[in-house]
């Protein structure tokens, strides 16, 4: 996708692209003021398109990647969550040194390929790092969380070599805003890497394929387990053993 495309992907595009108005629910910002002190607020998802035109690009911003059922974004708040993330501090990694952006993304793409990751959905510059998103089919209920939280630490663990950030991997992390500035290096949060699904929209996946691309044990090994504990329980019952 070119830069014209890209640059298209402002606050509220790249946020409604996991995030959605039209749900019940909260979402969080994260803003640091002048002073370098940080205040969080929660919205409602409903108010979302204006909240997110109202921020200051000159401010250090990040987003809640998940929604929550209540005005806080713990985790025992959570409502939904319709990606997988990971934080890449690749400006800590030598061989990035220099590298501008669009370098970068293409090195995570690659990296992604030899580990037999699937492409993630979209890659955002950070201003200094890169954020890489996979975008789900739809978005996993609170009691996925489990499941969730195992595939985002073997996708962490896996992208180590990119300097995957391993403190950033819960449910209730917030990711710089596109659109807005990172101080420390003075450079805009931006989307960099779109890979294409139908429609010309970001690619989604369903969960259960991440999941089998990510956990070192397949969907279909853990339903055989299940059913072969079946089984063994069912032969156990009293209809199943002789008379005596």
């Amino acid at each position: 996708m070119g830069y014209a495309q890209l640059a298209l992907f402002e606050a509220n595009d790249e946020a409604n692209t996991y995030h959605s108005p039209t749900r019940p629910g909260f979402f969080s910002l994260l803003v640091a003021g002048k002073g370098g002190e940080k205040r969080q607020e929660s919205y409602r998802l409903t108010d979302m398109p204006v909240v997110l035109r109202a921020v200051d690009p000159t401010r250090d911003t990040w987003l809640s990647q998940a929604e929550f059922m209540k005005p806080n974004r713990r985790v025992v708040n959570l409502a939904r969550i319709g990606l997988l993330f990971a934080d890449l501090d690749t400006y800590r990694m030598p061989w990035a040194a220099g590298r501008p952006p669009e370098a970068l993304a293409e090195s995570v793409l690659y990296w992604c390929e030899q580990e037999g990751i699937p492409r993630p959905s979209l890659l955002v510059f950070s201003g200094r790092g890169v954020q890489a998103k996979w975008l789900l089919e739809g978005t996993l209920p609170r009691q996925a969380l489990p499941r969730w939280n195992a595939c985002q630490c073997h996708l962490i663990d896996r992208l180590t070599g990119l300097g995957a950030d391993p403190a950033a991997k819960d449910a209730s992390r917030v990711l710089r805003l596109v659109s807005t500035v990172n101080s420390k290096s003075g450079e805009v949060c931006r989307v960099v890497h779109v890979e294409p699904g139908e429609s010309g929209q970001p690619r989604r996946y369903g969960f259960d394929y991440l999941a089998e691309s990510l956990l070192p044990v397949a969907r279909w090994d853990i339903e055989q387990q299940r059913k072969e504990r079946a089984e063994r329980a069912l032969k156990g019952s009293p209809r199943f053993q002789c008379n005596k």
